[in-house]
């Protein structure tokens, strides 16, 4: 099948995009890649000249369609790209080519996203929570799912290449010094204030804007560096004792967090990580908590379970290799990449055959704070 797949691509940087196109590659579809991002003006002037900014939307649309055409597409699978119209959307559907989007980051453009869904043959959601809003409008044809992993890319460290062909090749970097409990991701204040609880532990922290956090007498010791290329990160999960993993609007509102399994979840397990994970209630209707990975609802709760683990050498063995082979065995961008790719699939969760209810502490836990108190409710 010839599958037209718009996206945004950092060359430098694997993400979804790439893993999505090796795993449709693998599974013996012809991808054609184009990047609905891809600007002729500048913002600046399209800023202070708004009729330059629909000129130039109207550009990439037609240059859109023209890939579709060109390609000879039988499906176009499309991520979030909000400047995608809905009436180029129908034009190609008119033309017989199916189209489906896959708007897996919540709660980016989630608004603009409920007022394109109903354009397309299918729309996929990254979060249940999230798919519950779109069907809540109306939209009979949305449905969950998560994020995955790319075996070929996520692995133990002596497992595997560093990447998966036709990805990126990882350039060359010193690895960052190690350490026993790692986190890697962007600076926000609840990761702060979670962090806090591990004060004294062997834990080291790198991502951007933590330099916001060199006055925090608690933190400060845990920085190690900023933002590191995905081959280092990988390294770190494969080779710490204990991989942390703090979600955007932990213990908020739903709508803040969306509930969302986030990408770190699947590709911590998937290197042969440990996790310790706030509880989202996407991440408990996937894995088994004690079984797959820990989690944990308050900063009290989080240091308890990072204790423990430490403690126990062959607790953390066990939980890595059963949370490996769960994701592996579910959870990979060939699973999702066959469910994008089948017509069957429309308004159908991808996770429903192994979702699990949330019931009792681990269900409301999202409505938490970091002390286990009721989270605010104001914007985070």
């Amino acid at each position: 099948m010839n599958v037209v797949l718009s996206c945004v691509r950092n060359p430098d940087f694997e993400a979804l995009p790439d893993y999505l196109a090796a795993a449709l590659r693998s599974l013996g579809h012809r991808v054609t890649l184009f990047d609905h991002r891809r600007r002729l003006l500048p913002g600046r002037l399209r800023r202070v000249f708004p009729g330059l900014e629909t000129l130039d939307r109207e550009r990439l649309n037609r240059a859109f369609v023209r890939t579709v055409q060109s390609s000879r597409a039988d499906l176009v699978i499309v991520n979030q790209g909000m400047l995608l119209s809905p009436s180029t959307i129908r034009a190609v559907r008119a033309s017989g080519v199916r189209c489906v989007n896959w708007f897996s980051d919540f709660p980016a453009e989630f608004e603009d996203g409920l007022r394109l869904a109903p354009a397309y043959d299918a729309i996929f959601l990254g979060s249940s929570f999230a798919a519950g809003r779109h069907r809540e409008a109306g939209h009979r044809h949305a449905a969950w799912l998560p994020f995955g992993c790319d075996p070929r890319a996520h692995h133990p460290e002596d497992q595997g290449p560093t990447a998966p062909p036709r990805l990126p090749r990882p350039r060359p970097t010193g690895l960052p010094d190690g350490a026993d409990v790692v986190f890697v991701g962007s600076h926000y204040p609840e990761r702060q204030i979670l962090l806090r609880f591990l004060r004294g532990l062997p834990v080291g922290v790198w991502g951007p804007g933590w330099e916001r956090a060199a006055d925090d007498p608690h933190v400060a010791p845990m920085i190690r560096g900023g933002a590191l290329r995905p081959a280092d990160w990988r390294r770190l999960y494969a080779r710490c004792g204990v991989a942390l993993n703090i979600h955007y609007g932990s213990f908020g509102p739903r709508e803040v967090s969306g509930d969302l399994a986030n990408t770190r979840v699947f590709e911590i397990l998937a290197c042969g990580a440990f996790q310790v994970v706030d509880r989202q209630g996407d991440i408990l209707r996937l894995f088994k908590e004690g079984e797959h990975l820990a989690a944990y609802s308050s900063g009290e709760e989080l240091r308890e379970r990072v204790e423990e683990a430490l403690r126990d050498e062959g607790l953390r063995r066990s939980v890595a290799a059963r949370g490996r082979a769960e994701v592996l065995a579910r959870h990979t961008y060939e699973h999702r990449a066959l469910h994008l790719a089948d017509p069957k699939c429309a308004g159908q969760d991808a996770a429903a055959a192994v979702a699990r209810p949330v019931a009792g502490p681990a269900g409301v836990s999202a409505a938490r704070g970091l002390d286990g108190t009721r989270a605010r409710t104001g914007p985070r």
